[in-house]
């Protein structure tokens, strides 16, 4: 059996072009490898919550998460569920912000769920997209809720009873 042990590969030039921190094991690579493939998920966040808030015609916060891109080339990949609960009739909405360097430069309505029994019924508003910041400085991306009329509640069902979950997800996919 042969072993190869080596700390730094060099490119024709003399320059490194790969290199392993000798205490981690970590490889470095000075540019992006050729043929290795995109669309990898580099990282994950997300954030849960699992308590109630009740809303009415104006938009509250319910979830809000931060990521930082490793490289401008990454797509960030947002992906958001909120169970939602009418106390009365009418049509429930959903927004996705994404603020980055202190403005927002997405704000958009993304899902709206009518029912027009009233009371007591519940559903789930669901949410996917696909972004671009070509940037890697952190982005904070929001969900908010509302009721375009009538109220209602996150993470009730039909009797009342607390015992949904609302989720973001923000995946960073390598290019």
């Amino acid at each position: 059996m042969s072993i190869l042990r080596l700390n730094k590969i060099q490119n024709p030039s003399g320059t490194d072009a790969m290199t392993v921190d000798e205490s981690t094991g970590v490889v470095t690579f000075s540019n992006t490898p050729v043929n290795a493939g995109g669309g990898k998920i580099l990282q994950v966040q997300y954030v849960n919550k699992t308590d109630q808030t009740n809303f009415s015609t104006s938009y509250v916060d319910i979830l809000t998460k931060n990521i930082t891109p490793s490289a401008t080339s990454s797509v960030i990949l947002v992906q958001a569920a909120v169970a939602v609960r009418h106390n009365s009739v009418g049509q429930h909405a959903i927004k996705l912000i994404k603020t980055l360097g202190g403005s927002a430069s997405l704000n958009y309505e993304v899902g709206d769920f009518y029912h027009p029994s009233g009371t007591g019924v519940s559903g789930n508003m669901k949410l996917q997209f696909a972004d671009a910041p070509n940037t890697t400085s952190s982005i904070e991306y929001k969900i908010q809720v509302k009721a375009e009329t009538g109220s209602g509640a996150t993470n009730l069902d039909y009797n009342g009873t607390l015992n949904g979950v609302c989720s973001l997800v923000l995946m960073e996919i390598g290019a």
